[in-house]
């Protein structure tokens, strides 16, 4: 069904003059699809052709199956583009249909091969996709900076998980703990483990991460109590401390990003 859905969006959109090209994001550009992923598509059209595009797909989403999910993202959107979701009906839930468009006037940041991949693209009618080489230098900058604001706020912050452990209130300290316990150490571990995509948070974790690593942190997102919740937050609190100096050096020798995508 994937590929049916797939070759049908193909053979609706290449013969229009204002779709200029078509790719496969997220698992495809990846190498990871299996029976669980989703499907990920992106054109690019003409400025003036959005809704027309997100029409006349639906409609062809609509000759394949009853369409029982809609959402479309309230523009504008986190990443400037157009976008909806659908999924049909009979289909495994899993097979939802992500479908961006973006207009040709319009900066594309999803072709860094590093990031994202390198993307299957059905069609190019004009040489739009071509992935950009990763600016290392601004990469590196960017990391640095964030490097030195999270050293600090990780720091700044972790009393914000220890007054609602001590007030005895389990689910805000949870919360806390997940946003500035568990998310600042992932992003860390990722400067040393994923330079490339140190900010991903925990999207590709499994896959990302060695599995040394991923063995250590995977324990410490599941708490049984308030007590489990104090000593693993202790333990997150360690293996942050154990990894600043590793990120350190990276960043001070330039080899922050030696390791393959």
């Amino acid at each position: 069904m994937r590929q049916i859905i797939l070759e049908k969006i193909v053979s609706t959109l290449q013969p229009l003059d204002f779709v200029l090209a078509l790719w496969q994001g997220g698992s495809a550009a990846h190498g990871y699809t299996d029976e669980w992923s989703d499907l990920d598509i992106a054109v690019v059209v003409e400025d003036n052709c959005v809704q027309q595009t997100f029409d006349i797909v639906e409609k062809a989403l609509a000759e394949i199956g009853e369409i029982e999910l809609k959402y479309r993202v309230p523009e504008p959107a986190w990443h400037g583009q157009s976008q909806c979701f659908w999924r049909l009906k009979e289909t495994p839930p899993f097979l939802l249909i992500d479908f961006a468009v973006f207009r040709r006037s319009s900066r594309n940041d999803f072709l860094e091969i590093e990031r994202h991949g390198k993307v299957p693209i059905a069609f190019d009618k004009a040489n739009l996709i071509v992935p950009p080489p990763l600016d290392r230098s601004k990469h590196l900058s960017t990391m640095q900076s964030r490097f030195n604001e999270i050293k600090i706020r990780f720091d700044l912050l972790q009393p914000l998980v220890k007054k609602e452990i001590y007030r005895g209130h389990l689910v805000d300290a949870i919360g806390n703990y997940h946003n500035w316990t568990l998310l600042p150490l992932v992003e860390l571990l990722g400067m040393i483990y994923r330079p490339h995509r140190y900010d991903f948070e925990l999207k590709y974790f499994s896959r990302d991460f060695p599995p040394e690593i991923v063995d250590r942190v995977a324990p410490l997102f599941c708490i049984a109590n308030l007590a489990d919740l104090t000593a693993k937050q202790q333990i997150a609190e360690a293996l942050f401390a154990e990894s600043l100096p590793l990120v350190q050096a990276n960043l001070s020798s330039n080899n922050a990003l030696t390791l393959p995508p």
